[in-house]
């Protein structure tokens, strides 16, 4: 698989400003962010913030969009559907607000669409893949594919590559981890293979001595983990700890670098896939940008946020130029029928449900290092 063919981003960035109004004679136009910040899940929505910040800074260094400034503001919903519902709140109530970034998971997401969506402020989640986020109304995209379209990737992972017969499943307890260890059971079903186990495991854990110890005596082919970095690098190390050498393949939450600080060596051999892979040279200018503000590589997810508000500012920009009025609900019409933006990430372009279809590519754990497959 391959990846789709990714622009220059920071071009991208550059080429927005215009000859319109100063920024100085205009407010500037406000974006909302929220992700998580703090908690567990807090090296995703720090990898969004980056990106967000890197991009709000790209597009100001170059003069704004016609000519305005933009003006992010940061917020941090602590993957809580309460946080995140009083966040959207708060962006409703903040004149001038006509686009929000946010959030990591479908729960926080879907928490805010509601007031979102009563204050027509169109919403784009770099990373909600549950099927139901953008079918709540006509304000909610997402940059990612969802994971129904995912499952027949995933066996073909286990099944396919790894060549399981039988597939254990521990997944993360939420709505993405169950949906996708459900979705991911059928298609594996589908393709002959037989899953032996499917357990949750909940947020936070840290002893899976039992777990392992129910996986050993199943003595499956392959192990499928859609479960986030921080309980898969325990569970992980404590597997290979118990002597299990069974090959895991995972969904693309775990190409996140924190993965391989936390698990170390244990995590050699894992099999897995991304839609941004931050050596292949098309991406470069991002990478390079990225990496001497940060002083660290982006990886997919830091990538998705950048996509996400790169086609909120682009929208932004049609209606300006449009001599629209600069409402939300303009913002949304021209998200959804914008022609197709090359991205990081691959190809967004919006179809009738709000959804996209990137093209992943194969990738795997080689000496502490995500490596092509």
């Amino acid at each position: 698989m391959t990846f789709r063919r990714a622009t220059a981003g920071i071009a991208l960035v550059l080429g927005l400003a215009t000859t319109g109004v100063p920024a100085q004679a205009a407010d500037p136009i406000k974006i909302g962010f929220f992700a998580p910040l703090t908690g567990n899940l807090a090296n995703f929505g720090e990898r969004f913030r980056e990106s967000v910040q890197l991009f709000e800074e790209q597009v100001n260094a170059a003069g704004g969009i016609e000519g305005r400034k933009i003006e992010v503001i940061y917020e941090d919903d602590r993957n809580s559907p309460k946080e995140a519902a009083s966040i959207a709140q708060k962006f409703a109530n903040t004149p001038g607000l006509v686009f929000a970034v946010g959030s990591f998971s479908t729960t926080a997401s879907l928490a805010a669409a509601p007031i979102l969506t009563e204050a027509k402020i169109p919403q784009v989640s770099p990373s909600s893949s549950h099927p139901d986020f953008p079918k709540f109304s006509p304000y909610q995209f997402r940059q990612n594919t969802r994971q129904d379209k995912l499952a027949p990737l995933h066996a073909e992972l286990v099944v396919d590559k790894l060549k399981g017969k039988k597939i254990a499943i521990p997944f993360f307890q939420d709505d993405w981890g169950q949906t996708t260890a459900n979705l991911t059971k059928a298609a594996i079903e589908q393709r002959g293979g037989e899953v032996v186990l499917i357990e949750p495991i909940a947020p936070n854990a840290r002893d899976f001595r039992p777990l392992v110890s129910k996986i050993k005596a199943l003595n499956p082919d392959v192990i499928f983990l859609p479960v986030h970095y921080q309980e898969a690098s325990a569970f992980v190390q404590q597997l290979r700890q118990a002597g299990v050498t069974t090959p895991i393949g995972s969904p693309d939450p775990l190409s996140n670098p924190k993965f391989l600080e936390l698990a170390g060596k244990d995590a050699e051999g894992i099999l897995l896939y991304t839609s941004f892979f931050a050596d292949d040279p098309r991406v470069k200018a991002y990478v390079d940008a990225y990496k001497a503000k940060y002083n660290r590589l982006p990886d997919q997810y830091s990538a998705l946020a950048y996509d996400s508000i790169a086609v909120g500012v682009n929208a932004i920009r049609t209606v300006l130029q449009s001599g629209k009025p600069l409402t939300g609900e303009n913002v949304r019409d021209a998200i959804a029928s914008a022609p197709a933006y090359e991205g990081l990430t691959g190809t967004t372009k919006y179809d009738d449900e709000r959804e996209v279809n990137k093209k992943s590519t194969f990738i795997i754990i080689k000496n502490g290092a995500y490596v092509l497959y």
